[in-house]
């Protein structure tokens, strides 16, 4: 893990812990069990929510078809600046600020469908109205059958995303600091 990006993470979780979720970025077995669960191949239009320091943004770009588009949505202004940083040339990608304002980006963008949504968003600390927005954004925003991907660090929000989804896998990985559930959900 790049000791800046942790630092960075950690100095934005102690001024702001409402939005950031977490002490420390998620780790390579969080990635791989989030990123497990796109079908690359077939994933042509993609969002991460909830970016942090681009842990996932960088395995996104790196597994992601040359021509897929990726919305990347990050609210913390320093943040940002480490991916923006990272990304400056990706065509594809865009970074963006509200993941309530989803659906608008999609149209900024010429999206009509997502495939995938991948989430870090800390749900359970979020205000329940700013969830209940961005999950039927969520909801809007996928094709039918597209995937929407979330962890979480206690099983709360599955009953949330039970009322949302028709199928929900769950997964364990305790490799995180914290551990974490992984949320496969499809429409």
């Amino acid at each position: 893990m790049r000791f800046k990006e942790s630092f960075t993470f950690f100095r934005r979780f102690t001024k702001s812990p409402r939005k950031i979720g977490s002490v420390a970025p998620s780790s390579k077995f969080l990635t791989k069990a989030m990123l497990g669960k796109v079908d690359w191949e077939n994933a042509n239009f993609i969002a991460e929510l909830g970016a942090g320091t681009g842990v996932f943004t960088r395995e996104i770009v790196k597994r992601a078809k040359p021509d897929a588009k990726i919305l990347v949505f990050e609210i913390d202004p320093a943040l940002q600046k480490l991916i923006r940083d990272e990304h400056p040339e990706h065509k594809g990608l865009s970074l963006h600020s509200d993941a309530q304002e989803l659906y608008k980006y999609m149209e900024n963008n010429g999206i009509k469908k997502l495939d995938f949504v991948i989430s870090s968003l800390p749900f359970t600390v979020l205000p329940p109205k700013m969830t209940v927005r961005i999950l039927d954004s969520v909801m809007k925003a996928l094709k039918p059958g597209g995937h929407f991907v979330a962890y979480q660090y206690s099983s709360i929000m599955k009953h949330v995303l039970k009322k949302k989804f028709s199928h929900i896998q769950t997964s364990f990985v305790a490799f995180n600091i914290p551990p974490a559930f992984v949320y496969d959900c499809w429409r």
